[in-house]
């Protein structure tokens, strides 16, 4: 490719000055592409590993609780993850209204929105919302004894 680009530069033909640059314009724009898709996938796995995280917290302590929501803060905060929420689905709870009790299973789900910047020509902004969600199931290894 480089010797290509020499002839290209070193010819006296301007048509293939011309076909040099519109060549090198859809190489940059095919590696900017790839990169802001990057970002997604990377975003993604966060999503994926906060689940994770939370999923095994409620299988160790059995419940949802503030303790549970102050990890979530925490992990979304040290990710970068502004916006994130989720939520415990398919879970009965004990009477307490925290507690899950032994082998009961319930679903975690982490949601993201986030937006996919196509272009941004001055103040305009060509964009594609979605939202990126990670369900996750669990089951809690906690017994709880009620007299």
């Amino acid at each position: 490719m480089l010797s290509k680009a020499r002839g290209y530069l070193w010819g006296k033909s301007g048509a293939m000055y011309v076909d040099f640059l519109v060549q090198f314009f859809i190489a940059i724009t095919v590696v900017v592409t790839v990169i802001s898709f990057f970002n997604i996938f990377v975003k993604h796995q966060n999503v994926v590993f906060v689940a994770k995280r939370l999923v095994r917290a409620v299988e160790v302590t059995g419940k949802n609780d503030i303790e549970l929501q102050a990890m979530f803060v925490t992990l979304v905060d040290e990710l970068g993850l502004d916006g994130a929420d989720f939520s415990l689905e398919n879970v009965s709870y004990l009477s307490d209204g925290e507690s899950i009790q032994l082998r009961d299973t319930f679903t975690v789900v982490v949601t993201y929105p986030i937006e996919f910047v196509i272009a941004s020509p001055g103040e305009a902004t060509f964009s594609i919302p979605f939202t990126l969600q990670a369900r996750l199931p669990g089951m809690s290894e906690v017994f709880f004894r009620y007299d």
